[in-house]
């Protein structure tokens, strides 16, 4: 039963012309009532979905200019958005609307291949991996594993 029935929030025109590209830096408006530890207030993150649109969802990597002392989840970056010191927070992947999206005024950053791709092996040593081998296609026979002859 829901004992509590909500409005969904607003639909909200996104502050971005283009849908934001792999890599790219946004400042981002992260909600308000937010509890911690979630991420709030307007904040730099890094793209790291591809295949974006404009009036939809992008999965980004939340950035802080805070010390990370002992987070082994914090990437330190070389590309930042405003200049400062910053770390990418790795264990904190989340997705927001392209609308809390906003361009720095000194125009959007895009992170080098290189610079992301470090980034990106953190996030995903962050992540689980299966525990067993992907199953075969439907449709299509196992592979044998023994030597056969």
């Amino acid at each position: 039963m829901n004992a509590h029935i909500q409005d969904p929030p607003p639909k909200v025109e996104p502050r971005v012309t283009a849908a934001p590209s792999i890599r790219q830096l946004y400042w981002c408006d992260f909600p308000q009532d937010a509890q911690l530890p979630e991420f709030w207030k307007r904040r730099p993150v890094i793209i790291v979905s591809f295949k974006n649109t404009l009036h939809g969802a992008v999965t980004v990597v939340p950035c802080s200019t805070a010390a990370q002392p002992g987070n082994k989840w914090a990437f330190p970056l070389q590309t930042t958005i405003d200049g400062r010191a910053a770390f990418a927070i790795c264990d904190k992947l989340t997705t927001v609307a392209v609308s809390r999206l906003i361009p720095d005024k000194g125009g959007i950053m895009r992170m080098p291949v290189g610079e992301f791709d470090d980034m990106l092996r953190l996030v995903l040593a962050w992540l689980p991996v299966p525990s067993t081998p992907p199953s075969p296609p439907q449709g299509v026979p196992p592979t044998p594993t023994g030597s056969g002859a």
